[in-house]
């Protein structure tokens, strides 16, 4: 057993302890005690349910984990945890194919940053049974709520994903065009009635015809098109392999038009792949997706689109992006994290799914963050040259 290393506590990130006495299971909420200390304030002490998340993550050692805080009865209990709204559903994410440790936390806090909802996160250091298990991201789990995504009820929040993880997760619907499948992610199906479900369904559905079937404007009567122009900007950005894929999250309050978004899930992002078109810098993510192909038909759209970045330009997104990856990078090194992150998983110059090539050669936590600023500026200076060709052949 690997024992947990010496750290002074003015000299650590926030500190998260799970006892759970065993493995974390996948599917069923395990029993089990976590404390939550910043410094020397503990934040939470107290009994939770854990499980295993994510899907293509769960082949990799180092496991992301779903917390439910709980009372003495076993009931839920909402509690603010380092400075984030009260709640008692909690994501701790494990990056570990991201070698940078930050993806996920950049493109959360850009999207934040303009103005969308997207999930708060923490980087903290996490202990599992008094073993040490290095960096990982605190973050929130996407659902309806006040203090995240607050919308008129009743709402909901869907999830469009490939079919084999659909089956993993639930039963699901498919979209009447892409064949995509959806499932109800919050409310759950179990806690919607026949008809719920089937208004939802129809809504969805007619909003997908209309971006194939109508003339080019004719989907903007069933879809946001501010949040569109958002969602497919910040997936452009940093080149998203699972946008329109899997972990693409749909938003709608009682009589308003269906959002795109949440963001989530940037794993495979930022030069962090040797596939498909997020494995170039250069080129469109998205003119070949499901639904962007058809946005990206609409002239009006690709004028929104290109005055949007032009806005957020000007408003400074270059400087907030390259400074919060310096930021963060110099915390994680400063405070030793990354340091033991990487003791107790070895990965650096070795090549996880689905780094490029050049990963192995980059053996340092600083030659990571040098490749994914140097992403990030050159990939910049390309959306200031090429948003206005974001169109089928542009």
């Amino acid at each position: 057993c690997t024992p947990a290393p010496a750290v002074a506590a003015a000299d650590q990130l926030p500190r998260v302890s799970i006892s759970v006495k065993g493995e974390i299971p996948d599917g069923k909420k395990k029993t089990g005690r976590m404390v939550v200390r910043d410094g020397g304030r503990t934040h939470y002490r107290g009994r939770i349910g854990i499980e295993r998340r994510g899907q293509s993550s769960q082949r990799f050692p180092k496991r992301s984990w779903s917390v439910e805080l709980r009372d003495r009865k076993g009931d839920n209990r909402d509690v603010s945890l380092l400075g984030m709204p009260a709640d008692d559903d909690w994501v701790l994410y494990a990056p570990y194919n991201d070698k940078a440790l930050m993806r996920n936390v950049l493109a959360y806090e850009t999207a934040r940053r303009m103005g969308r909802y997207a999930a708060r996160t923490r980087f903290v250091e996490v202990w599992h049974d008094g073993r040490y298990h290095g960096v990982y991201v605190l973050m929130e789990k996407l659902k309806l709520q006040k203090d995240r995504i607050d919308v008129p009820e009743p709402g909901q929040l869907l999830e469009w994903t490939f079919g084999f993880q659909a089956r993993q997760k639930g039963r699901s619907f498919r979209l009447p065009v892409s064949g995509y499948h959806i499932l109800f992610e919050d409310p759950e199906r179990g806690d919607l009635g026949r008809k719920r479900r089937a208004q939802v369904r129809r809504s969805i559905g007619a909003a997908e015809r209309a971006i194939y079937h109508s003339r080019p404007t004719g989907w903007r009567r069933h879809l946001d098109a501010g949040a569109a122009v958002d969602y497919i900007l910040v997936n452009e950005l940093f080149k998203n392999q699972d946008a329109f894929h899997a972990s693409t999250f749909l938003t709608r309050g009682a009589g308003g038009l269906w959002q795109l978004g949440p963001v989530w899930d940037f794993d495979i992002s930022m030069g962090n792949s040797d596939y498909g078109p997020s494995a170039t810098l250069r080129g469109s993510m998205l003119e070949d997706r499901v639904w962007a192909h058809q946005l990206y038909s609409d002239p009006g759209f690709v004028r929104d689109a290109t005055a949007r970045w032009r806005e957020l330009r000007r408003a400074g997104l270059r400087r907030q992006v390259m400074g919060s990856s310096k930021r963060h990078a110099r915390r994680l090194t400063a405070t030793g994290a990354a340091g033991r992150n990487f003791r107790r998983w070895p990965v650096l110059g070795v090549r996880v799914w689905p780094n490029p090539p050049a990963a192995v050669r980059r053996t340092t936590y600083a030659a990571e963050v040098r490749a994914v600023r140097s992403w990030l500026h050159r990939r910049i200076a390309w959306m200031d040259a090429h948003v206005d060709d974001l169109r089928p052949g542009g």
